[in-house]
């Protein structure tokens, strides 16, 4: 797999599938900040979903971590979180947030 600059990617499908079947964690710091966005009630079921069904949005390959935006449906509410994959058996989300406009273009593209 290659990244838009040529890089390689990391396997998303494999985590997703270990966010599917329940092999990963949530730090309690992407639960606090995703509740104080307003994340909430069912924060840990949507943060789950934002990772299985969103879409990386920035790869920080020597970190082992990426950064996936999704929109929560019911409450038409855009979110990112960052997963970190450097432990293969246990991704775990470690931020979420409510990204803010003035930052980001349609909340995908870091301004500059």
């Amino acid at each position: 797999m290659v990244g838009r600059k040529g890089g390689i990617l990391v396997d998303i499908e494999h985590i997703r599938k270990q966010f599917i079947d329940g092999e990963y964690a949530i730090s309690d710091h992407a639960i606090i900040e995703a509740r104080k966005d307003g994340i909430d009630p069912r924060t840990v079921e949507k943060l789950e979903w934002v990772a299985i069904n969103g879409e990386v949005i920035e790869e920080y390959i020597d970190r082992k971590k990426v950064l996936i935006y999704a929109e929560l449906q019911e409450e038409k509410l855009p979110v990112h979180i960052v997963v970190d994959y450097s432990f293969s058996e246990e991704p775990v989300i470690v931020t979420s947030y409510v990204p803010d406009s003035k930052y980001w273009i349609k909340y995908k593209i870091r301004k500059k």
